[in-house]
């Protein structure tokens, strides 16, 4: 009954009906929109508090009942938990995230991904704790071109073949266009030749990563590092990060003091509003508006520190 009362109040956050003459495909897709559309990726604890604790009880109280956001082990760990109330099957999985400054990819276990198998069969690669993340769940599906409705993302295997590495990117050419003739809430296959696409590397991830059962606890070991580790800019930069699906799919994005909202059309990723500074008298009503955000404490943004 506990659980119940849980995915309720979750299913509340979120702004989505429990199941009811949909697929467990369709459901998947509506539950993965309506978190990344309410509940954002946002840095703010490991920052001026440096704290992050992945129990359960813990992770459920700050994202549902208080309303907050987090990074991937608390978005991930929460929407997990769900679907496994819903009978999904979960996998978590244990990734490294790439970065451009240094083209390189950080250690395992820097980031959680999830493998979802709905009863039918049919695999997902979801991800609801990346700020980057595709809106709609992706086939778990390699070297075809996906949509996602917020931009094109494939799954390729590395050159060694012991990878999976996750891409995602838009048109190269503003005056190229791409239009889906489905309007459904579902990720799409297309038929789209790569090179029209600039792309670049999210993540990667172990490709026999499911030799091992692994749960939220085996990520704990990681947390000190992710609250301390000058390598990991989450602890040392704001970040907060809104989708947007109706009436436009776009983002709402905090970096450091800077703010800028984009939407997504056509196969482009367009800045709606160039970035602007925030001061810190405007951040609360900011984090109201636009994050679904009221924090108690006194939020004061963040440069990079390094």
């Amino acid at each position: 009954m506990e659980n119940d009362d849980r995915v309720d109040e979750y299913l509340k956050r979120i702004e989505v009906n429990r199941p009811k003459d949909v697929s467990d495909e369709e459901y998947l897709a509506q539950l993965h929109v309506g978190h990344l559309t309410h509940i954002p990726f946002e840095t703010f604890d490991l920052i001026d508090i440096k704290q992050l604790n992945i129990e359960q009880d813990q992770i459920f109280r700050k994202l549902v009942q208080e309303k907050r956001g987090g990074v991937c082990c608390e978005m991930n760990g929460l929407f997990a938990f769900i679907l496994q109330n819903f009978n999904y099957k979960i996998e978590l999985i244990p990734c490294g995230v790439y970065a451009t400054e240094t083209e390189s990819y950080s250690d395992l276990y820097t980031h959680i991904a999830m493998r979802i198998t709905t009863k039918n069969g049919t695999k997902y690669l979801c991800d609801v704790g990346f700020s980057m993340d595709p809106l709609t769940p992706l086939y778990f599906q390699t070297d075809c071109v996906q949509y996602a409705l917020n931009g094109f993302y494939q799954i390729i295997k590395s050159e060694d073949q012991l990878y999976y590495q996750l891409r995602n990117g838009c048109l190269k050419n503003k005056n190229d266009q791409f239009s889906l003739t489905s309007s459904s809430l579902e990720t799409s296959i297309v038929d789209i030749d790569p090179e029209r696409i600039a792309w670049r590397m999210s993540y990667r991830f172990p490709i026999d990563f499911d030799q091992k059962t692994l749960t939220l606890d085996d990520y704990k070991f990681k947390c000190p590092s992710i609250v301390h580790s000058p390598d990991i800019i989450l602890n040392h930069q704001s970040i907060c990060h809104i989708h947007t699906y109706q009436p436009t799919v776009g983002a709402y994005s905090l970096n450091g003091k800077k703010y800028s909202e984009w939407i997504f059309e056509d196969g482009h990723a367009i800045r709606k509003s160039a970035p602007s500074s925030i001061d810190d008298k405007e951040v609360e009503k900011l984090l109201q508006e636009k994050f679904n955000l009221n924090i108690e404490r006194k939020i004061e943004l963040v440069d990079s520190l390094i």
